[in-house]
């Protein structure tokens, strides 16, 4: 009789046990469930797909991880980034705008990558410095540059060819920038010959800090504890600003113009190659952007920062793990072609294959490309934001004539100071 009991508990289990496994009502030990992460972001449009596929093959690829992708807008993030910091509802990894990582390292929410990446066989040295320097808080990184642009010279090749100028001879020095612009401008049909932005805000001063670095001057000091701009190459910079109006290659408007078919010449982002491609109601090209005779090629840049915000351990692997995957080459390659954003790694920038696929599909982003090496990182200070306005607003008397380009920059650099301070 034992050995019937016997018997029939073996064929209960036989039989039964598979169907509360389907049904989910039991599960054996070895199937554990994926650790399940959430990632932040702000990409949408053909970048929000991207990510989105780049996320859902990582899945596949690692059924041990279950990431959720969740789009959050980017007037939005900063904000929930900042309610995450101060205790509540965190994600376990996020990309956010590399100029606030300086005070979201500062928070104390983000976890030190170092330890991860002295485990790995990442290849830091393969990403560009500049790029890696916002991630930097007493002296740990903590942060990944996973998408980055940089700023260079568009120009409408048919008002160039009808001011008889050549557009297959691009200026290459501020001397030739200005001869060029000068002769290109056309006020009687309100043409100017090279637009500038002229409004407060960031936007000027993220243009102006190109012409600065080019001129061999810093905006703030190494140390990062005092504005560095009010100096010979600052007042250099803004003078040679206020002598493209003087010459009347510029008269003051709003931003806009290149984009209308009113403006020559334009110094504006690498993200633009692919709205005007579909949008511009004219001809036009790029180039690098012109730089003193006795200056230096430099750019500004702009982009995403990838950090871990989970205070679990086994999600702060994980999500390091994906860290390590979307910032590989391989994958930052198909990126860069997918979306258009500029290399973030050397080897990617130098890969036949990136170099062949821009000549073959957009070869105006090649100058993006060339010039992100000499591309320069904003301060990397918490406070960028109100020095960026303070500094602007000084900086839009001198273009409006209410001070004197000295004057504005010694305003300009005791309110910066003071916020430092």
């Amino acid at each position: 009789m034992k050995r019937l009991f016997l018997v029939l508990a073996i064929i209960t289990v036989l039989v039964v046990a598979p169907v509360l496994h389907s049904t989910g009502a039991i599960r054996p030990a070895s199937a554990q469930e994926p650790v399940k992460l959430t990632f932040w972001n702000y990409w949408d449009g053909k970048n929000g797909e991207t990510i989105q596929a780049l996320v859902d093959r990582y899945n596949a690829e690692h059924p041990d991880v279950e990431i959720e992708n969740v789009f959050v807008g980017w007037n939005e993030l900063l904000p929930k980034l900042q309610l995450a910091v101060a205790g509540g509802d965190r994600p376990d990894l996020a990309a956010a705008d590399m100029v606030w990582m300086p005070y979201l390292a500062k928070s104390g929410a983000l976890v030190p990558l170092d330890g991860f990446i002295a485990a790995s066989e990442i290849a830091i040295d393969d990403f560009y410095p500049a790029l890696l320097n916002v991630n930097t808080y007493d002296d740990q990184m903590y942060g990944l540059p996973v998408s980055t642009n940089n700023l260079e010279l568009f120009i409408n090749t048919d008002l160039v060819a009808a001011a008889g100028l050549d557009p297959a001879a691009p200026p290459t020095t501020w001397a030739e920038l200005m001869d060029y612009a000068t002769q290109c401008a056309n006020p009687d049909e309100g043409i100017v010959g090279m637009e500038l932005y002229t409004q407060t805000g960031e936007g000027l001063t993220w243009q102006y800090q190109v012409y600065l670095w080019q001129a061999g001057g810093d905006f703030l000091s190494e140390d990062l504890s005092q504005a560095a701009f009010n100096s010979d190459a600052g007042l250099r910079a803004l003078q040679y600003w206020l002598d493209l109006i003087d010459a009347g290659a510029y008269a003051i408007s709003d931003w806009g113009l290149f984009g209308q078919g009113q403006a020559c010449m334009v110094m504006d982002g690498s993200w633009m190659v692919g709205i005007w491609a579909d949008t511009a109601p004219f001809e036009w090209t790029t180039a690098k952007m012109p730089y003193p005779e006795d200056g230096e090629p430099a750019t500004n840049m702009g982009g995403e920062h990838i950090f871990i915000m989970s205070n679990d351990e086994a999600r702060q692997q994980a999500a390091w793990d994906f860290i390590q995957w979307v910032t590989s080459a391989e994958v930052q390659l198909e990126w860069d072609m997918e979306t258009g954003f500029m290399p973030i790694r050397d080897s990617v920038a130098t890969n036949p294959d990136f170099q062949t696929w821009i000549e073959e599909n957009e070869p105006r982003l090649m100058p993006f490309v060339e010039m992100q090496q000499y591309a320069h990182n904003r301060p990397p200070v918490e406070q960028y934001s109100e020095l960026s306005d303070v500094f602007s607003a000084m900086i839009e008397r001198a273009i409006y004539g209410q001070m004197s380009p000295q004057e504005a920059l010694d305003a300009a650099a005791a309110a910066v100071n003071s916020l430092l301070r």
